[in-house]
């Protein structure tokens, strides 16, 4: 059975508006903090106690690998390698499992264009392999542009000094230019249920449409936590589960020249 011409022109319609939507994402940067505050006062204790598993965990096994660095003998340097590379997925685990609690308690837009978080791809599970999955591929991608710029420098310093620096200097700030259009690729993962390629992609073009208020976003993050680091770990218990809250509500996009859209700016 055919699709009518009538459907068919509705499906292009909506698919051209749900593109133009994407090109029109705005970070809600003015409402941010209120709703993180409405989030974290749903549910204060559990952020509270999935933070200070994460602290603890990583405090520990820094700890430990530490200790065992001093002492003499091959094993305890295995050992105190293994231990730091631990750290990794021991950090990862609960940083994602805070995004995705702080998702869950955030109040949410109501718009056409706000994608809810993908029903089925919402399983902790799913969220862990994804998250792993895309830290790999950036760090790959990262490491590999800086052992790139390295060799690319070695090669043209035999040539001209200045040119090599000059070809550093250019690498240099397209990786950090790259590093920050990924800022929001977890958030994003966590929240729209994105694979990594899919969630690398969604950060690109959310950071290059909203460059200021990504910039304004993580100056806000770094004076949350320099606050909580002044009161040392319980300042931490609260600056690291409000920063998952304004990322995460930095995810809930709004698209300002669509109908609809204006009036769910302020909390609900």
């Amino acid at each position: 059975m055919t699709e009518s011409p009538r459907t068919c022109s509705i499906d292009l319609a909506q698919s051209s508006e749900s593109r133009a939507a994407q090109l029109t994402e705005r970070l809600p940067l003015t409402t941010i903090i209120p709703r993180a505050w409405i989030g974290f006062s749903k549910a204060p204790w559990r952020f509270v106690g999935l933070t200070a598993l994460m602290l603890i965990t990583v405090s520990g096994l820094s700890v430990i690998s530490r200790d065992l660095q001093q002492a003499e003998g091959l094993w305890q340097s295995t050992i105190s390698d293994l231990v730091f590379v631990a750290t990794i997925p021991s950090t990862l685990v609960p940083l994602v499992a805070l995004l995705h609690l702080a998702d869950q308690y955030l109040p949410s837009i109501h718009t056409p264009q706000s994608t809810e978080p993908a029903k089925g791809r919402q399983q902790l599970r799913w969220i862990f392999r994804q998250t792993a999955a895309l830290v790999l591929l950036e760090s790959v991608i990262l490491i590999g542009g800086l052992n790139t710029l390295k060799i690319i420098g070695a090669l043209m310093a035999r040539q001209s000094g200045v040119f090599s620096a000059v070809i550093l200097i250019a690498g240099g700030l397209a990786l950090i230019l790259w590093t920050l259009s990924q800022t929001l690729a977890i958030p994003l993962l966590v929240h729209h249920g994105h694979r990594p390629l899919a969630a690398m992609e969604h950060s690109r073009r959310l950071v290059q449409a909203n460059r200021l208020k990504v910039l304004a976003l993580l100056g806000l993050l770094i004076g949350v936590n320099l606050i909580g680091l002044m009161g040392a770990f319980l300042g931490l218990l609260l600056s690291i589960p409000f920063s998952a809250l304004l990322l995460m509500a930095s995810c809930r996009t709004q698209t300002p020249w669509v109908s609809d859209s204006r009036r769910n700016i302020l909390p609900t």
